[in-house]
């Protein structure tokens, strides 16, 4: 019987843990340019496609944390942490109307609004951060 290769087998395991980081790498920011588009034109949509939106893009603390525990797992930066947490300004202004003040209709879509131009904004500058690092690199 052959012994396995373990070059082979190191080869593997290296393309997995490429492919995840990557994966981890990515998911806050593709999640974040959706939660965009629902913050900022959520308010000119039908009713239905606003319940699909709400309920696809609704982030819960747990996954925020094991968004971050991936964040930590692979030692990414700062930027990433950050694009983990951003989705969870949402739930914080749900958190004050429910308890501690109760907005009305035009103070929800301007506090929406806003999380939606601070979420864009920081996605503009992350994807200026990263071009221009790469660019770095490449000189």
């Amino acid at each position: 019987m052959e012994a396995p290769d373990p070059s082979g087998a190191v080869s593997s395991v290296i393309r997995i843990l490429r492919k995840a980081t990557r994966i981890v790498q990515l998911a806050p920011f593709a999640y974040l340019v959706f939660y965009v588009a629902y913050m900022l034109f959520g308010y000119f949509a039908s009713e239905e496609a606003l319940c699909v939106a709400d309920s696809m893009l609704t982030i819960s603390p747990a996954t925020t944390g094991m968004m971050l525990a991936g964040s930590r797992l692979f030692k990414l930066c700062r930027w990433h942490k950050a694009a983990c947490l951003l989705p969870m300004t949402s739930q914080v202004e749900g958190y004050v109307d429910s308890f501690i003040i109760t907005f009305t209709q035009e103070e929800i879509i301007l506090i929406n609004t806003a999380i939606g131009l601070a979420a864009l904004a920081f996605l503009i500058l992350a994807i200026k951060h990263f071009t221009h690092a790469r660019r770095q690199a490449a000189i």
